[in-house]
């Protein structure tokens, strides 16, 4: 598909062996030993240079987000000369390069409202694997669902991050489709994604769901651009998504959402083991190591910074559990301000997105930037609790908002821009044909 359909296929078939993790599940037995996300890699590249002329004229650093990028990637290059544990932080630095490179020519192969239509629903069908799994595994002794997760995200709480964003895009494909069979699938997938954060049990994925909804049914219901029964739509998607919850959730899951504020209490009053203390310590240890300590370098230096008599379980070597913090003691001061700036431009190139959408009056491809939106701000939600700075799903989140940026207001104006000047160019011609 990829040579024969279009060059994006490439980056969904990557997006899906991401889900797949083929060499992690039990059936790997069953097939070779490669590495499978490599030589989809490798595709990617192959057609990006067989169709290189049409692919160049993606420019990257076009869309602001790639600017941060690549200093976030610098940023870990430079800290390879005084990283607290080198191997790590080597390690980290090669995969974040080579994560770089991949969504680089995701973006270059991304050129068109279908493509980026493509890579959602690839990433939607790759959620909707993981909630096959999880319903396959069920829930372990713990109430928690393990072994189900990705290269980068092998644990509950990483792969209920990285499939919560795709809840909200499930919601716009579900609204905006009128085709029976799509509405069915999207459904299918949307029932499984659902029912996985429920077993999984995740509680920062928890309230990441219900932000990044809550975000797109507002603008459903309060914008001022309105598509035909919109308001009505909202309400009548609200109440089937509150029956399917009241299906899906089930007493292990409330107790479990509601223990948010009562074990941080009772683990401040028993240990003082909460998240509060290592952000603090994260905080002190920034004031000794302003240009941070490389990958894990919060790890590397937790017991010099956590109180002495904090209860910190089998080890005093514990990770930041905030993706502000680990970029904090990460990268230093310029790593959360990359961070911030990172998330800055992305929404920036949002709001320019959605500005050029409506002038247009195109309010179905408003709504999927208006999703999009969702998505990377359940992502935002879920990655404050925990270490998610170099995670994939970040970055995708962050690609898709590049994508959309470029397709609806590089390139339109783009197109635009000839139109006008042959405009102009007739205005000023006008008056000398009348004279003459």
């Amino acid at each position: 598909m990829a040579f024969t359909s279009h060059t994006a296929w490439a980056f969904m078939l990557y997006q899906f062996i991401y889900f797949m993790n083929p060499l992690g599940r039990w059936w790997s037995y069953m097939i070779p030993s490669i590495s499978y996300s490599f030589f989809t890699v490798i595709l990617m590249l192959i057609v990006f240079t067989w169709k290189l002329k049409e692919h160049s004229q993606n420019r990257l650093m076009a869309a602001p987000q790639f600017k941060w990028i690549f200093m976030i990637a610098a940023g870990y290059a430079i800290a390879s000369g005084y990283a607290s544990l080198p191997s790590v932080h080597s390690d980290a630095t090669i995969n974040f390069i080579k994560m770089v490179v991949i969504l680089s020519v995701a973006y270059k192969l991304v050129d068109t409202s279908n493509k980026l239509d493509g890579i959602l629903y690839a990433y939607i069908a790759g959620t909707a694997y993981i909630g096959y799994l999880a319903y396959q595994v069920g829930r372990d002794s713990t109430g928690r669902v393990e072994g189900i997760g990705t290269v980068d995200a092998p644990d509950s709480n990483g792969i209920a991050a990285a499939i919560a964003p795709s809840a909200v895009l499930c919601l716009y494909f579900f609204w905006i489709h009128n085709k029976k069979l799509a509405k069915f699938s999207i459904a299918v997938a949307g029932a499984f994604i659902a029912n996985a954060i429920v077993l999984i049990n995740s509680r920062a994925s928890f309230l990441a769901i219900i932000g990044g909804n809550l975000y797109f049914l507002a603008y459903m219901f309060f914008s001022s651009h309105q598509r035909t029964n919109q308001k009505s739509s909202a309400v009548a998607v609200v109440f089937m998504g509150l029956i399917a919850a009241s299906f899906l959730i089930d007493q292990t899951a409330i107790e479990r959402f509601l223990s948010i504020k009562e074990q941080e209490m009772t683990e401040e009053q028993q240990t003082g083991a909460t998240r509060v203390f290592f952000w603090i310590a994260a905080m002190d240890m920034a004031k000794d190591h302003p240009f941070g300590a490389g990958a894990a370098g919060f790890e590397a230096h937790a017991p010099e910074y956590l109180p002495e008599d904090m209860d910190t379980g089998f080890s005093r070597n514990r990770s930041v559990h905030s993706t502000w913090f680990e970029a904090l003691t990460d990268l230093g001061y310029p790593g959360i301000f990359m961070l911030i700036m990172l998330l800055y431009s992305s929404f920036w190139a949002t709001r320019q997105t959605k500005k050029e959408l409506a002038r247009r009056k195109d309010f179905d491809n408003y709504y999927k930037v208006v999703a999009i939106e969702g998505a990377l701000i359940s992502f935002i939600i879920a990655m404050s609790f925990m270490n998610r700075f170099r995670a994939e799903l970040l970055y995708w989140c962050v690609l898709f908002t590049a994508c959309a940026y470029n397709i609806y207001v590089v390139k339109q104006i783009a197109e635009e821009e000839p139109a006008n000047s042959r405009r102009r160019v007739r205005q000023t011609r006008s008056p000398q044909l009348k004279g003459s």
